[in-house]
């Protein structure tokens, strides 16, 4: 195995680190829970509708299901960079947007023996994002705005190994979720008499997750199998902190009160030392479905749900979870030879995504629907020995609509641009001398 290059890859999550904390979800939605839970976002999987529970690749990452790990054949690393634009609105008042741009994954994953395949890597979790006013009244003070923020989110760092026995894949992954957000809340009074209250509460969290994953490959004949995959999300306790810090402010040292800056403390300040917070992350199942036919054509579907009802922090009414996922990928001839076929090698990918969020607010449930496009175009094959392998560059959009404008609710609408790197190399050579 070669070392040297693990641990260069190793170095590389340093700075990734910082990348993963400046982007993420600008949504009203993302204050519930530990914000907007992030699909993983290979480039394939991106384009194919956030499909992976029955896919799997020699050539490609699909960190969905950690069994299809099983079938690489090559040493491969991943990586890709995303740009989210969102448009919130009520109805009411006039559409707000934001733009931001974010590291969406990075891993490398590699063959350790025949049919037995193993990966690292580091991805978003979730991630909290929103700034909101509201008018209120005190019975003493009178009427006040309310300014509520939040930022922040979870990262994951995974290592995930899988083995194939003739038609049937098994696989475990390992997960270490760590990251903190915080929700702050501002209220400042229209009479000035009267000094402004702060608060911010900031949670962390710190400790292990495990998924477990199947796949099971039927072939028809030589030019068409089915895979039917698995996968299980084992409920998780988690390591959990939780800590707040409030105090009075005056109105006239507050330059912007929806960013929170020039709040200072001026009359008392009351600060928590963290404690211990129960956070039980709820088991999920899901299955998938992939047929494909000869080096041509992919389909693809998944399922998954996650229980959150015993789900309990900040405020919220969390319910069941849903997923439903589609993806198709058609490459006219990926063997082709020559710059005057290269179209034939370009993959061309298309999804559909359908989600029922775990919320309910004001007993309405919050849907999220989207369509994916995207292609992958191949870069310089090389030749070993009878081995023909390369890299790919992928791009990816999804466009959606979360939410609705009703029952004093908000929608979201939003465009998520995925460009990304899947590097190929050979690690295990042995040499040969005359």
């Amino acid at each position: 195995m070669n070392f040297k290059k693990i641990f260069f890859f190793l170095l590389t999550l340093t700075p990734a680190l910082t990348l993963f904390a400046q982007g993420g979800a600008n949504s009203i939605y993302s204050q519930y829970g530990m914000g907007m839970l992030y699909p993983h976002q290979f480039g394939r999987s991106f384009g194919m509708g956030n499909t992976g529970y029955a896919i799997s690749d020699n050539l490609t990452l699909n960190s969905f299901n950690p069994a299809s790990v099983a079938d690489l054949q090559y040493t491969t690393f991943d990586v890709n960079v995303v740009s989210n634009t969102f448009q919130s609105k009520d109805g009411v008042n006039t559409p707000s947007e934001y733009t931001d741009a974010s590291l969406g994954t990075i891993a490398i994953g590699t063959p350790l023996l025949k049919n037995w395949g193993a990966m690292i890597g580091l991805t978003p979790f979730s991630s909290m994002g929103y700034s909101v006013k509201s008018l209120s009244t005190d019975v003493v003070a009178g009427d006040a705005t309310d300014y509520y923020k939040g930022y922040g989110g979870v990262n994951s760092l995974f290592f995930g190994t899988g083995y194939r026995y003739k038609g049937l894949s098994v696989g475990a992954k390992a997960n270490y979720l760590f990251g903190t957000f915080n929700q702050q809340k501002l209220r400042v009074f229209d009479n000035a008499a009267y000094f402004s209250a702060f608060k911010d509460q900031q949670y962390g969290v710190f400790d292990f997750t495990f998924d477990f994953g199947a796949q099971y490959r039927i072939k028809f004949n030589d030019f068409a199998q089915l895979t039917l995959g698995a996968v299980y999300g084992v409920q998780q306790n988690l390591n959990a902190e939780y800590s707040v810090t409030s105090f009075i402010t005056a109105q006239n040292t507050i330059t912007d009160p929806m960013s929170g800056s020039g709040i200072k403390a001026i009359v008392e300040n009351t600060s928590e030392n963290p404690s211990s917070l129960a956070l039980t992350l709820p088991t999920y199942i899901g299955g998938g479905l992939a047929f494909k036919y000869r080096d041509k054509l992919t389909l693809a579907f998944d399922y998954k749900q996650q229980d959150w009802r015993n789900f309990q922090i900040n405020s919220g009414s969390y319910t069941v979870g849903k997923n439903y996922n589609f993806g198709a990928e058609y490459i006219p001839n990926k063997n082709s030879v020559g710059n005057e076929n290269y179209h034939k090698r370009i993959a061309y990918r298309f999804g559909l995504c359908y989600q029922k969020l775990p919320l309910e607010i004001n007993a309405e449930n919050i849907n999220d629907l989207s369509a994916t496009i995207g292609v992958s175009f191949p870069l310089r094959k090389f030749k070993f020995e009878r081995e023909l392998f390369g890299s790919v560059i992928n791009f990816g959009v999804q466009a959606g609509r979360r939410g609705a404008v009703n029952n004093g609710l908000v929608q979201d609408n939003y465009i998520k641009l995925n460009l990304g790197f899947t590097l190929n190399d050979k690690w295990y050579i042995k040499r040969k001398f005359d």
